[in-house]
Order: C-alpha cells, then structure tokens, then sequence
C-alpha cells in the first residue's frame, strides 16, 4: 500500500480543526501520516492538534515559532514528509472517508502525477450546501486552468516521484496555491480532474472566496503576471473565467447530498 503524507497548516482554527482532522482518520486508505504545523495560532488550535497526536501515532505536530504564511507551514511540513504521494488539506475543510482511496487509485489508472478532484460547499455550523458543485475536467492544461481554476487546494493529490519540486511560494501574496500549479502547467504538465466530489469546503463569513470583487482582482493580477503569455491571451482567459464564474451562479442546479451525508460525517438542512 502507498504511503501518503497529508499537509495541514494551522492558524487560529480552533472551532473546524477537529472535523478535518477526524475525516483524514476516518479514511478507507489507512496507510497516510497527516504533518499538522501550526502558525503560532494564538486560539487552542495548536492544543486540539496535540490531543489528537497524543492518540494517533500517525498524526505529527509542529509550531511555527512566529507566525509565517501558509506556505512556509506547507513547505515545513513537506520537508518532514516520508511519503510518496503528497495530499493538502485545510483545518477547515472536510474529505470523503473514500478521498485518499478513490483518488490513488484514478492516478495509478491514470499514470497521473498531478490530481485533483471536484468538490462542494459547507457552510460554517457544518451544513452541506445543496448547491455549487464545483465539476474538473479530465485534463487541464494551462489554458483550462486560467479559463475555470478549478483545481482546489484540499482536493490536490501530489506523486512526488514524478513532480520533484514541490515549493510553495514564500512571498506570502494571495493564490499561492494557483502560482506553484501554474508554475507545472507552464512547463507542459496536466492536472488530472477525478470528477467526484471527495471535498467539501467550508465557507466561512469573512474568509476571501465570499468576496468575489477581492477574488477576481487578484486572479486578474495574476493572470497578468504571466508575460511569456500574450497579454490578449491573458485578458481573453480572464474574462472566460469571470464569465464561467457568473454561468455557475446562474445556472447551478441543485444537487442530491443524502450519498453525501454519510460519506463526509456531515449534516443537512
């Protein structure tokens, strides 16, 4: 069985940190070590993740000393990994008991090194939101990715024999998930889109997706960013995703969560 090494960083997420953790314990693929480093959290955040580690000998902790980003956290914490296979969580987001199983399997399958899967919503008392569904595609280059971003951070799934580099950027500026994906797309590499929803991402009431002004003006720095692509390419990717975004909001159809319900450990309206 393949190891996998599971990145959680950690600041100030005392209330949700004990549902992420408990849905990587509760995975149907048992071979995993989950590497928590905590950002100098100045909640209980860090005490939660000790108890747990106390009774869990595949559960290792470490402090920040100051606090650092979330990037420097991930680099930490793949520094400390043993495993072939990285997979990222947030320590407010929940996986499928079957998200390490099912996705494993569709990379072998797949001879893919890169993966990500799609993924739905909660809301912050742990309601499963019926809508908003984010559906991936198969494969997803660099053009479909500007075009939909729809690789999610908790649904990433890493085979580090094939990608050696994995360095999130330390600058501590917005999207530094969608920077380092870039950074392989650029060099020729796919995503490879497992189109079941193993993630639910919890909304919370002031975190930045809910603001989507904020949202679209840094994906459109982002994008222009990017100068070894035309600047016309650029703009024309950025208005495809605003406007992908805006046909989501318009014609999302509401989805069927009772398979959901069991799957996740979670609740419903």
């Amino acid at each position: 069985m393949e190891k996998i090494s599971v990145i959680m960083p950690v600041y100030n997420c005392e209330k949700f940190i004990k549902y992420s953790i408990e849905s990587v314990q509760k995975q149907t693929h048992k071979d995993w070590e989950l590497l928590i480093v905590d950002d100098a959290s100045e909640d209980a955040s860090l005490e939660v993740a000790k108890k747990y580690a106390e009774n869990d000998e595949r559960i290792k902790v470490t402090e920040m000393p100051v606090n650092s980003g979330v990037s420097a956290c991930r680099n930490l914490a793949i520094s400390q990994a043993s495993g072939r296979y990285l997979a990222f969580i947030d320590s407010d987001d929940i996986w499928s008991s079957y998200k390490l199983e099912h996705q494993l399997k569709f990379m072998k399958e797949h001879n893919s090194v890169l993966c990500h899967t799609a993924y739905g919503f909660m809301d912050e008392k742990g309601y499963v939101m019926n809508r908003g569904k984010v559906d991936v595609d198969l494969d997803v280059d660099c053009k479909k990715y500007m075009k939909t971003t729809q690789i999610g951070m908790s649904s990433v799934m890493i085979d580090r024999n094939g990608v050696k580099d994995v360095q999130f950027p330390a600058d501590r500026k917005l999207s530094e998930d969608a920077r380092l994906w870039m950074s392989y797309l650029r060099e020729g590499m796919l995503f490879h889109g497992l189109n079941e929803m193993l993630v639910l991402y919890r909304i919370r009431d002031r975190q930045l997706s809910r603001n989507k002004m904020k949202m679209a003006i840094s994906t459109l720095k982002r994008y222009w960013a990017e100068k070894n692509i035309p600047a016309y390419k650029r703009l024309y990717y950025f208005i495809k995703y605003a406007t992908n975004g805006v046909r989501k909001r318009l014609l999302n159809s509401k989805s069927d969560n009772n398979p959901l319900i069991k799957n996740f450990n979670c609740k419903q309206r």
